[in-house]
């Protein structure tokens, strides 16, 4: 992308930090957007699809493209959140792929509130297809390739992404190997050492994140996508989680346990298989595939 991408997240943050509260980081409460609101004088609002913890997320008419577009609206702006929700929009604009959700622009809505402009995907995350049914074992790999794919792209531009989980993953029309990477909102930039990360905080998902995430260490890299990719594989292939119980549970066995190898819980896995999965999710991050591009590699040595 143009160096202007990255100029215009600057301009966004700064905009989007002067409602915030600049002492207390206290999120600003900011109303809904309504439908029928036209924003960025190009995408009007159509109806309210989702919200989290950020925000909320809006199916819109892009007027210039005359198709849908997904509006990630930040409810409650405040300095952190902003920061993050800037950078996402500067790492989804520095990147295209067809196995990441495609960036269309960002800025800020009449009312102030933050906005940023998505492709709109029709189908489903992977969470919700777990939770209906499970996935064979070609289907699995089909979607960690084309998972690693994208995150082969971001990796490459020293983003990683810090929480790939299967909610993260969506299948466009429901197709395993037609997967998008969604929500870089606690990307890291690997040039920023500082990252958005305070003093006693992790990023990332409970059951997902890598050892070194669970320390806080500073100084997380592309194998903490690559031990998330792991447990992906290991739920989708075995129709059960790496890691299960309460949070600080989970947190003890990523620390001190390895979950039970794949074939254990189904026999008919292959040994290659089994062996590839256990290094994914290697306590030492030196022991993984350096990156996303490397378990390519991986992926394509097991020939199945």
């Amino acid at each position: 992308m143009p160096s202007e991408d990255g100029d215009s997240a600057d301009s966004f943050l700064r905009e989007a930090a002067a409602i915030s509260d600049p002492a207390l980081d206290e999120p600003v409460v900011l109303p809904p957007l309504p439908l029928g609101e036209l924003v960025g004088d190009r995408f009007l609002v159509e109806a309210r699809a989702g919200s989290g913890g950020m925000g909320a997320v809006y199916r819109a008419h892009d007027r210039s493209t005359n198709a849908y577009a997904a509006l990630k609206v930040m409810a409650k702006p405040h300095r952190s959140g902003t920061e993050r929700f800037a950078r996402e929009a500067r790492v989804l604009a520095e990147m295209s792929h067809p196995a990441i959700v495609r960036y269309l622009t960002h800025g800020t809505a009449p009312n102030g509130l933050p906005f940023l402009a998505m492709d709109w995907l029709e189908g489903e995350d992977l969470a919700a297809r777990l939770g209906r049914s499970g996935l064979g074992v070609r289907e699995s790999l089909a979607l960690v390739r084309r998972a690693c794919e994208g995150l082969a792209v971001a990796h490459g531009k020293g983003v990683v992404h810090r929480d790939v989980k299967p909610s993260n993953l969506f299948l466009v029309g429901g197709d395993p190997a037609s997967c998008k990477v969604i929500d870089f909102g606690v990307a890291r930039l690997e040039e920023s050492v500082h990252a958005l990360t305070r003093p006693g905080t992790s990023l990332g998902t409970v059951g997902y994140m890598a050892p070194e995430q669970a320390l806080e260490a500073r100084d997380v890299d592309a194998r903490a996508d690559v031990y998330a990719i792991g447990c992906v594989l290991y739920e989708c292939i075995t129709g059960v989680a790496a890691f299960v119980g309460r949070p600080v549970i989970v947190i003890a066995k990523v620390l001190n346990q390895l979950p039970p190898r794949p074939s254990e819980v189904r026999p008919e896995l292959g040994g290659a298989l089994d062996a590839l999965v256990m290094k994914l999710l290697a306590k030492d991050r030196d022991a993984r595939p350096r990156d996303a591009s490397a378990l390519l590699g991986e992926l394509d040595a097991l020939g199945l």
